[in-house]
């Protein structure tokens, strides 16, 4: 554990907390600060009534690829990760998660704007990814196999244990069975939508996705309607721990200081993936025509993700006063709820923990699904990882939830530097494809 500590330190340290927040302002300025212009983009797609499939059948719709992608982010990390960060770091760390989500918009914009630039075809069906365009773009084809591999391996990890830990973690506290066995029931229960492949895996998540946000979304408004007046000091503690160690100095200040930065980039860029290379893997296999439509999806995402979904979860543990109970992750979580949801609260959580980490589950096999393609040819060896991605559900019972978000980390780094490599490479394209697409809208 402790050496997983200092390794998830070392891969979160200085130099990536500060390329990936380079890597956000810079694709701010290149995509023409995309965080101010999204929404009204995608109000005037909505408007126009646009298309999301066309007459070739591809494997997906954007709709689907949207909710494939947002059912990747929302996850675990919205609430245990949103608690380990505020515990670790401070109240404070919010600050960070919602300086990285901001640039993060312009980082997952750009992501997907590239992927679907450059994505191929194969039998007929939409190939696209950091892999592509590291290849085609950046002419990069080791960094592409590369990042291929760390997402099959994250897709295990992230994907698969982190979040089947969640749910066993979360049934056990209100239900006395076995962690093993809850392990093999989510895995059982898992095994018909992988099967089923990358159609079902993105038609289950159009569907689960909406019905668990709004879920969620519901339990956390009733916390904060009750605590109201407790809302704006929360924020306002936010601020001031973010910036009281940096204005005191000091050595101990400031080794505080970089871990409250650490945990609230890196629970940040966990939580809604920018950077990562993940949301691209669903948003390339969509048929969709214009790249920087599909990228406003990848923008909004974010900002659901992290200033939505986070910022909600980070309030209701700050304005229930339960963040110096000494409980942790998800014990800190429903603690917070449990002042205003009484003895439901365990089960809130439960099936929110549940249903969120369930489409993590199937959206990270997507992913894992999408790079087994472009190293094979084709879904060649699919059967044996969907089969490895089941045997990991049910061994995430023997792993506590603590070990497996630390895991989670180091996985995400792994994944974001090559695709943060060919994000730098390439931003002169993202540059064109923005211009060329806000001058035709004008």
């Amino acid at each position: 554990m402790e050496l997983l500590i200092r390794i998830r330190y070392a891969l979160w340290g200085p130099f990536t907390v500060l390329f990936i927040l380079l890597t956000g302002i810079y694709m701010s300025w290149r995509s023409g600060f995309v965080q101010f212009w999204c929404v009204k983009s995608l109000l005037r797609q909505i408007r126009a009534g646009r298309k999301t499939q066309d007459a070739g059948a591809p494997a997906i719709t954007p709709l689907q690829a949207l909710f494939t992608s947002l059912g990747g982010t929302l996850g675990v990390g919205n609430l245990a990760g949103v608690a380990a960060a505020i515990t670790l770091g401070g109240p404070g760390a919010v600050f960070y998660m919602l300086l990285a989500a901001f640039f993060g918009m312009a980082t997952k914009f750009a992501e997907i704007v590239l992927s679907v630039r450059f994505r191929i075809r194969q039998d007929g069906v939409p190939l696209g990814g950091p892999m592509v365009y590291l290849e085609r773009g950046a002419y990069r084809p080791g960094l592409a196999k590369l990042f291929c591999v760390c997402c099959l391996l994250a897709s295990l990890g992230t994907g698969a244990m982190t979040q089947a830990g969640a749910i066993t973690a979360a049934v056990t506290a209100i239900v006395p069975l076995s962690p093993v066995l809850v392990g093999v029931i989510v895995a059982f229960a898992a095994w018909p939508v992988l099967n089923g492949g990358s159609k079902l895996i993105a038609r289950t998540a159009s569907v689960l996705v909406p019905l668990m946000t709004l879920f969620y979304l519901a339990g956390g408004a009733a916390v904060l309607v009750l605590g109201r007046d407790r809302i704006l000091p929360s924020l306002a503690l936010i601020l001031t721990d973010a910036m009281r160690p940096a204005a005191a100095g000091g050595g101990l200040l400031g080794i505080l200081t970089a871990r409250c930065v650490s945990d609230g980039f890196a629970k940040g860029v966990f939580s809604n993936e920018a950077g990562m290379g993940s949301a691209p893997l669903a948003h390339g296999c969509a048929d969709s025509k214009s790249p920087c439509e599909e990228g406003v999806l990848g923008a909004v995402e974010v900002f659901v993700d992290t200033c939505v979904v986070c910022l909600l979860t980070a309030l209701v543990i700050l304005v229930s006063g339960v963040l110096d109970s000494g409980a942790q992750g998800l014990a800190l979580t429903t603690l917070a709820f449990r002042g205003a949801l009484g003895s439901f609260a365990g089960l809130f959580i439960c099936v929110t923990v549940c249903f969120l980490a369930f489409s993590t589950i199937i959206g990270w096999s997507f992913y894992g699904l999408t790079c087994l393609r472009y190293l094979t040819g084709h879904e060649r060896g699919a059967k044996l990882y969907l089969a490895l991605i089941t045997a990991s559900v049910a061994l995430s019972a023997f792993l506590p939830l603590d070990t497996l978000l630390l895991a989670a980390d180091v996985a995400a780094a792994l994944m974001a530097f090559p695709n943060l490599i060919g994000l730098w490479t390439l931003a002169p394209v993202v540059q064109f494809e923005t211009q060329k697409y806000l001058h035709a809208k004008r």
